[in-house]
């Protein structure tokens, strides 16, 4: 008893460590969520308080539930540019009890008209899933990219900013979506300088944005364009909008690593 009177009284401040931010889900679903879902902004570990406020009139009991709200959080919030909420996520544990609580989290996120998605963590779906899954947040517009060389500067070195040509020609490296080695959104767009794709095709232009971070995944679905023998006949791509897959293809190339040989593609396609 002598002891905790003693610890009620000391002051000094106890030795921390730094833990992480995510655990290995948590990790790994933000960084898919972020490839299906570039033109959104997702915040992490979000408290209900932040999102919700209770229509109570007593004051006493306003201020338990809102003491209620600050104690719970959600896995991720999904907010558009100008920070307007879309929906939140949660990521559920197979080993999770039901709780007994005397106001649902589900219940309260429904009565604001708040969607929520809830995965396993278990079977984390995919960045093609997560797509699938929030389809309707995808058409937003993408943030534009900050292009100042105060900002991309540090990609670069002392020679490269002495040598416009060179920087020039680097700085399409650098990409909107992490990965140098990768084609970036800027490079798309000088590939196509007519954009017949984005004009014609939104839907087929968005999807090449997206898959643009990952050449593997952007070689397949670009094969997969000119795939004629689908269950549903379709006349193909005009030919001006097929060379301007192409060339994309061709840049993407580059990045690409496999070990069998690129295949040949039968250019009577452009006339059926």
């Amino acid at each position: 008893m002598f002891s905790q009177f003693l610890d009620k009284g000391d002051k000094s401040i106890p030795e921390c460590e730094p833990r992480k931010f995510f655990d290995a889900e948590e990790e790994l679903f933000f960084k898919r969520i972020q490839k299906a879902l570039p033109n959104c902004l997702i915040f992490p570990h979000v408290q209900l308080a932040a999102i919700l406020e209770a229509h109570v009139s007593n004051e006493k009991k306003r201020q338990v539930m809102r003491q209620k709200l600050r104690e719970r959080h959600l896995d991720f919030g999904i907010f558009s540019q100008d920070l307007t909420l879309l929906c939140v996520v949660e990521l559920e544990r197979t080993d999770d009890a039901p709780k007994d609580e005397e106001y649902p989290t589900r219940k309260l996120l429904k009565s604001a008209g708040i969607k929520c998605i809830r995965w396993s963590r278990a079977a984390l779906p995919n960045a093609e899933q997560i797509l699938r899954t929030l389809a309707p947040y995808s058409d937003l517009d993408a943030p534009k990219v900050e292009t100042s060389m105060q900002t991309i500067g540090k990609f670069f070195s002392e020679e490269d900013l002495n040598d416009p040509a060179t920087l020039h020609e680097k700085a399409f490296t650098y990409v909107e979506h992490g990965n140098p080695n990768a084609l970036s959104l800027a490079a798309l767009s000088r590939i196509t300088p007519d954009s017949f794709i984005k004009k014609e095709y939104p839907h087929i232009w968005k999807k090449i944005c997206l898959f643009a971070g990952d050449p593997g995944y952007l070689k397949n679905y670009l094969e997969s364009l000119f795939v004629q023998n689908r269950p549903i006949k379709r006349r193909g791509l005009p030919k001006h909008v097929a060379t301007e897959v192409m060339a994309i293809q061709s840049e993407n190339a580059r990045f690409v690593i496999s070990k069998e040989p690129e295949p040949i593609w039968d250019p009577s396609f452009l006339h059926r």
